[in-house]
């Protein structure tokens, strides 16, 4: 589906997290922008001068440098990579997750056979669909999402008029690669696009067009080139997850954790803060938690868990070992199972989560192709300006600190 922001591909490995202590780099460098006045503050490549950052507190320095960082995300297209400690504690969740399903399904005797009668009466579906979309989000003023239902209904009357739907898709379609592709898509089925857009391609018969539709994207016109039914092999996952939702199974599930647990063992000092980088901090048979697997899961929880974990809070040292601990045995179980999360879920991870860089963009102003200086001055607005909008933005930034403080280097340099 189209992403509001676009993601850039790398073939680069993950970016090792820099746990939540961040390089403190002393020294000079040169001038930011135009101005002529030494840096105090550098994230990646935005600096912010001395003059800038007087009067403020080193929260407010820290919040800054998060702000300028989602800019730099949104500039570059690494809106993914941004958030990676945050969606990998997710992908994390959905494995756990249909680990837990499995466990009912056992624990109740549903066997594959019986899930493969299930689907058969109600299959799921791919589809092969052309668009054009024309974008227009719906924080946009109501002048510009106008103008582009307009121009998607202007395209729709071309190919209503006899104009082909992939040349027409090609030059108004503002998806990229629309013109290389006719509009043409990637397979799709339920879960990998947005609820509006899958709902109207289902809708249509195999060389029929919809009429304009709007999406949290903006407007599209949507044509099915072929829908053929997913096998049940493809779609067990999501049979097994519908009908293990329906029995539930709570009471199966958690004796199943207990009888896993019930010889964990964190190691003391973990928890009262004496590990000297290389210690294990939990064991069970057959497997154990290291403080470099925590510090890498660490970036990814909320800041207020993370500052209780290094405020040596033992009540919470204790708690976010033993969830660590627990999720390391899950995840493992379920490896060890031939699990893993469906591409639905995968795509709604992800999705969740440029949701919510877009909001932030949105209020902050940040777009993609902007300069170093323009996102040191819609970072510095962010920081200080007054609005509903801009409290609930900063607030939600506040919370996801760990996050957004590891992908980009944030220097804090020497006022002189």
């Amino acid at each position: 589906m189209t992403r509001l922001i676009p993601r850039r591909t790398s073939n680069c490995a993950r970016p090792c997290p820099k746990l939540f202590l961040l390089p403190l780099l002393l020294g000079l460098f040169g001038t930011p922008g135009c101005s002529e006045e030494p840096a105090a503050l550098r994230v990646d490549g935005v600096a912010f001068t001395v003059e800038e950052l007087r009067g403020l507190g080193e929260p407010q320095r820290m919040q800054l440098a998060r702000i300028a960082a989602i800019g730099i995300a949104v500039r570059d297209e690494e809106v993914s990579e941004l958030g990676e400690p945050i969606l990998e504690l997710a992908r994390e969740e959905a494995l756990i997750q249909r680990l837990r399903e499995e466990i009912t399904l056992e624990s109740t005797g549903v066997s594959d056979e019986v899930l493969r009668a299930r689907y058969e009466q109600d299959p799921e579906w791919e589809l092969e669909v052309r668009h054009v979309v024309v974008l227009s989000e719906r924080w946009r003023p109501e002048a510009h999402r106008r103008e582009a239902r307009e121009r998607a209904a202007a395209a729709l009357a071309r190919i209503e008029a006899g104009e082909d739907f992939a040349t027409v898709a090609g030059e108004v379609s503002e998806e990229p690669g629309a013109a290389e592709r006719g509009g043409l898509l990637q397979p799709g089925r339920e879960g990998t696009w947005v609820r509006e857009f899958w709902e109207a391609a289902l809708a249509l018969e195999p060389g029929m067009m919809s009429e304009v539709i709007e999406t949290e994207f903006g407007f599209h016109v949507l044509q099915l080139d072929d829908r053929r039914t997913v096998s049940f092999e493809e779609a067990r996952a999501r049979v097994a997850s519908s009908v293990a939702r329906q029995i539930g199974g709570r009471a199966a599930w958690e004796e199943w954790i207990d009888e896993r647990t019930s010889e964990l063992e964190v190691d003391p000092d973990a928890i009262t803060g004496g590990t000297d980088g290389t210690t294990i901090l939990a064991r069970w048979p057959g497997g154990s938690l290291s403080e470099r697997q925590f510090m890498r899961r660490l970036p990814g929880l909320p800041a207020a868990n993370v500052d209780a974990f290094t405020r040596d809070d033992t009540q919470a040292r204790r708690q976010l070992l033993e969830e660590a601990a627990l999720a390391a045995i899950l995840v493992g179980e379920a490896r060890e199972r031939g699990l893993e999360v469906p591409e639905h879920e995968e795509a709604r991870i992800e999705r969740e989560w440029e949701r919510q860089v877009a909001s932030w963009a949105a209020v902050f102003g940040f777009e993609p192709s902007m300069s170093d200086e323009r996102i040191r001055e819609l970072a510095l607005r962010g920081l200080t300006a007054t609005g509903q909008n801009l409290d609930i933005a900063r607030g939600e930034v506040a919370r996801r600190a760990p996050t957004l403080q590891v992908r980009y280097t944030i220097q804090r340099l020497q006022e002189g």
